[in-house]
C-alpha cells in the first residue's frame, strides 16, 4: 500500500451568470484621460527629428540621439571590426562584444554612454509632458 495521500481535485467554480460575467467594453463619459505629448527634439547626431523618444539615447551634452546614430558613432569611434560587433546591453550601457567559433558571445569591454541621471531626466520630461 502506497502511503503518499492522494490529492484531491480542486472544486471547480459554478458558471458566472449574465450578471455575473465582466463587460467587454466600458464606456466612460466623465473621466479625462491626459494626452501624452511626447517632446519631439532633433537627433545630436544626424540633425533628424526624434519620431519617438522612447528610442532616444541621452548625449554627454545633454541633447538626445537616435539609438542606431549611437551604435553607428560607437562602431566609428571603437573602430570595430568583424568578428567583433557594438551591443547595446543595458542601463545607458554598450560593450564590444566578440562571437566565438560555437556561436557564444563574449563581452570585449564596456562602454558607459548614458548616465542614470540622464535617463531619470528625460523620463521626468515625458512623464511632464502628460499633464
Amino acid at each position: 500500500m502506497d502511503s503518499r495521500k492522494r490529492r484531491k481535485p480542486k472544486n471547480k467554480r459554478p458558471a458566472a451568470t449574465p450578471q455575473q460575467r465582466p463587460r467587454s467594453r466600458m464606456i466612460f463619459d466623465d473621466v479625462e484621460v491626459p494626452q501624452v505629448v511626447e517632446p519631439r527634439p532633433n537627433c545630436s547626431i544626424c540633425g533628424q527629428p526624434i519620431e519617438s523618444i522612447i528610442e532616444a539615447i541621452s548625449e554627454p551634452d545633454g541633447g538626445l540621439s537616435h539609438f542606431d546614430c549611437v551604435l553607428e558613432r560607437l562602431r566609428e569611434r571603437e573602430h570595430v571590426q568583424e568578428p567583433d560587433s557594438v551591443s547595446y546591453v543595458g542601463h545607458g550601457n554598450f560593450a564590444v562584444v566578440t562571437k566565438d567559433e560555437e556561436g557564444r558571445y563574449s563581452i570585449k569591454y564596456r562602454i558607459q554612454y548614458e548616465s542614470n541621471d540622464d535617463y531619470a531626466n528625460v523620463k521626468r520630461q515625458v512623464e511632464e509632458s502628460k499633464k
